[in-house]
């Protein structure tokens, strides 16, 4: 597996809303089936999240920047990262979206995708570093009300997979003051709350 050497997606201006999915146990190799991603370290979950962010009835959402973190086997961390305002076009199924990982975790080039070696911790510390602590939040049921949460700048969201964020994590993100915000008091969808916050950021 190539690691693109240009600089990341949050790097760029274009990046308005960046979203962050750290998918727990979705595999680092290219061996699962398209038809059936939820086997794959519910890959799933990353495939219907990605779909959520970037695509639009008209097109790709263009100013959207898409990352998931894969945690699962056999080496991760592996970080994907799809930006739109490079993407020509922006699957709407979950095999198409599979197909698509599957080439990245070959090594294979994809149209405004790339693919790095690096964990959920490098990434969050990355988007800190260019957005600042009061532009990067954590999507929790716990967190304060999105109502009070100012929209209209660049905006980077974390989310967790079908398992949440582990305990360790969160205290992690805690003691960098990264912010928490709620959707609502129940746990919803991680493609939910993309989606969602998407609707949010559309009004703004």
């Amino acid at each position: 597996m190539s690691t693109f050497l240009r600089p990341p997606g949050w790097a760029s201006h274009r990046a308005r809303r960046i979203f962050l999915v750290k998918a727990s146990t979705a595999i680092t190799s290219p061996d699962f089936s398209v038809t059936g991603l939820a086997s794959a370290g519910r890959m799933d979950v990353v495939a219907r999240a990605m779909i959520a962010a970037l695509s639009l009835r008209s097109g790709v959402r263009k100013d959207v920047l898409f990352c998931a973190v894969l945690e699962g086997p056999p080496k991760p961390p592996v970080t994907i990262e799809l930006r739109g305002w490079e993407l020509e076009r922006m699957p709407l199924s979950e095999a198409e979206v599979g197909l698509l990982i599957q080439k990245l975790l070959r090594g294979e080039a994809v149209g405004g995708a790339a693919v790095r070696r690096i964990g959920f911790r490098e990434v969050v510390l990355g988007l800190l570093e260019h957005l600042g602590v009061s532009r990067v939040v954590y999507l929790h049921e716990r967190g304060i009300d999105v109502a009070s949460l100012e929209l209209g700048e660049r905006l980077a969201m974390i989310l967790g997979d079908h398992k949440g964020v582990d305990p360790t994590t969160e205290g992690w993100l805690k003691s960098l003051g990264v912010k928490w915000v709620s959707l609502g008091p129940i746990p919803y969808f991680t493609e939910h709350c993309i989606t969602y916050m998407n609707y949010l950021l559309d009004g703004e």
